[in-house]
């Protein structure tokens, strides 16, 4: 038994404030901080972002305009989009355009995420001009793994299923 509220856009917030220091010894590094910059800046400056593309489209922010969930999961076809884009981002961060590339110990972070419908390779399964509408930023592995936890949990306890909208907030 359960309610829908189909009148709500659900929302996921990163804090760019969320800095955690480790809890005690040997305790990881819990922040998302860089993944919340990233996002709030890729939003803010679009065209400013890589790969470079002029009038970039960057989604999630605002409700008319939102992100939808890819739930891999669910089959081989959405499993081979979430796929389609990660090699896409994989391919252009392994390119050496992107500042604090591979062999420097960082994560190549996007955004809009791989499980989402408007992830990087969206104009491969759509067509039309969505060719490099994503941003691309190495940030700390750690708080790579950790927004991408945070995510994934987000998704399952607030049931976001397959072609459910939703948006990112960035605090401060």
């Amino acid at each position: 038994m359960g309610s829908v509220f189909s009148d709500i856009t659900p929302a996921l917030r990163y804090d760019r404030s969320d800095t955690s220091d480790p809890t005690g010894p040997g305790e990881p590094y819990l922040g998302v901080a860089a993944v919340a910059d990233h996002i709030g800046d890729a939003r803010a400056n679009p065209d400013s972002t890589l790969p470079p593309k002029g009038n970039k489209n960057l989604p999630g922010a605002e409700p008319l305009d939102p992100l939808h969930r890819i739930a891999a999961a669910a089959g081989a076809s959405l499993r081979a989009r979430s796929d389609a884009n990660r090699s896409v981002v994989r391919s252009y961060c392994n390119s050496g355009d992107v500042p604090g590339g591979p062999g420097q110990g960082l994560d190549c972070y996007e955004y809009p995420f791989a499980s989402s419908y408007q992830g990087a390779a969206r104009y491969q399964f759509e067509g039309g001009p969505d060719e490099r509408d994503y941003s691309v930023r190495y940030v700390d592995p750690t708080e790579n793994q950790e927004a991408g936890r945070l995510l994934d949990a987000w998704y399952e306890n607030d049931r976001i299923l397959d072609w459910d909208a939703f948006v990112i907030r960035i605090g401060d």
